[in-house]
């Protein structure tokens, strides 16, 4: 049974277990199907060119799900998790000339362990690989003009992003990190509109002066060269 699919990936429920499928891309992104994999309790690996991955897990859902049955505001463990598997993520992709341009909230799925293990050792994990672009000296090159309104409909957009006006398009891979800091700010305080630096600080008040709060707020400064993505 099928409980997640797009164009470039699918996971199937089986009787005792899950198979992930990575659908081919013109990109090369073995490094980052592996780092995915060590993240969840997988057993085989096969294919070379639609990856499948057989895992154990006691469900999957998508993050929107969680976030439902959360009330909309995710626990700073849970965000954590992101926080640091999308930087293991990232970190895979750059060593191949690749990053991701844009997310949503559909784009990650939550691994919940088997029995014995507690819930907020979940794994939340981005597996969108349809957003996975090349990059070249640092910069994404969007020529498409579909491709570019594509990414402008997410919610969680850099400003640079947001200010495209000609094509071909330069944007900075630290787009992303502007992308993940407001994705996980909507994620923990849905209730604040996010437009300005102090709308973060304010979205952010329950875990001010936390780690966490200062690593989100590294990401989402204006200038693309001026963010980091550090957790320290």
């Amino acid at each position: 049974m099928s409980i997640y699919q797009n164009k470039f990936l699918e996971i199937k429920k089986k009787t005792n277990h899950y198979v992930l499928v990575f659908k081919e891309t013109e990109h090369n992104i073995n490094n980052f199907i592996e780092k995915t994999c060590s993240m969840i309790d997988y057993s085989k690996k096969k294919g070379t060119k639609n990856v499948e991955i057989t895992f154990h897990a006691k469900s999957v859902e998508t993050l929107s799900s969680l976030l439902k049955t959360k009330k909309n505001k995710l626990s700073y463990r849970h965000a954590q998790n992101i926080f640091f598997n999308f930087s293991n993520q990232l970190s895979a992709l750059e060593k191949q000339q690749n990053s991701i341009v844009s997310l949503d909230i559909n784009d990650f799925i939550v691994v919940n362990p088997d029995e014995g293990r507690f819930r907020y050792n979940s794994q939340i994990i981005f597996v969108n690989i349809g957003k996975i672009l090349p990059i070249e000296n640092n910069f994404f090159v969007l020529k498409k003009p579909g491709e570019i309104s594509n990414i402008k409909s997410s919610k969680f957009i850099s400003p640079e992003i947001n200010n495209i006006n000609e094509i071909p398009a330069k944007i900075h891979k630290n787009t992303i990190y502007y992308s993940i800091g407001k994705l996980l700010t909507f994620s923990l305080n849905k209730d604040v509109e996010l437009k300005e630096k102090k709308d973060y600080e304010l979205a952010l008040e329950s875990i001010a002066e936390s780690k966490l709060y200062y690593g989100i707020m590294r990401c989402i400064e204006n200038n693309p060269r001026e963010r980091y993505y550090l957790y320290i």
